[in-house]
């Protein structure tokens, strides 16, 4: 698994089949950041959720995220997104929590600009998240979620609305704001069987 733009562009990020983390794939990257960087990376801070090899926390940073703290819950792929961290020279920019989601939503400070989270998708749908992740944002941020075709989201959760959804095969990513605020376009419609 690469970097695909940016200061670390091409690469690697460490990754460990015997860990069993399923990294979001390029495609998916590479459609949720063009997103993304229509309403700016530079200078925001980001949180990456079930963090995994990090990939997406990575490419924020990578793009101009000023800082990325990253939630995984399994101490090997902690260890592996330290080692990835350092070797790509962005430790100084980021901080990995080794702790369950739901105890980070709790704990750490509400002022992430840009909440990315693509849980496994053996947990099914994570209502009970997105319940509660918008006390991470502040105020205007943005939530990009990621999940099985088949563990469809709801189009609001505590504050947030959905603004657009995209689907690539059995991944979809969704894209969430607080309701009434207009960073990201609003508009839908139909193309190709993909949702956008």
């Amino acid at each position: 698994m690469r970097v695909i733009a940016g200061e670390a562009k091409g690469r690697r990020i460490a990754s460990s089949r015997r860990l069993g983390a399923r990294p979001t794939t390029e495609r998916v990257r590479s459609s949720l950041f063009s997103i993304l960087e229509s309403n700016g990376l530079e200078g925001k801070r980001v949180i990456d959720l079930y963090a995994g090899t990090g990939t997406l926390g990575i490419e924020a940073l990578s793009r101009g995220a000023e800082w990325a703290d990253f939630v995984e819950d399994n101490p090997k792929r902690c260890a592996l997104l330290r080692r990835s961290l350092s070797e790509l020279r962005f430790t100084e920019r980021s901080r990995v929590y080794c702790m369950k989601v739901e105890r980070a939503i709790k704990s750490l400070d509400g002022a992430y600009d840009i909440v990315l989270m693509d849980p496994p998708y053996t947990l099914g749908p994570v209502h009970h998240v997105m319940e509660k992740v918008s006390g991470l944002t502040r105020d205007g941020g943005i939530v990009a979620a990621g999940h099985s075709k088949h563990h469809a989201l709801d189009a609001e959760y505590g504050g947030l609305g959905l603004v657009r959804e995209r689907r690539y095969g059995d991944t979809v990513c969704s894209i969430y704001q607080a309701t009434g605020r207009a960073a990201v376009s609003q508009a839908t419609q139909q193309e190709g069987g993909e949702v956008w």
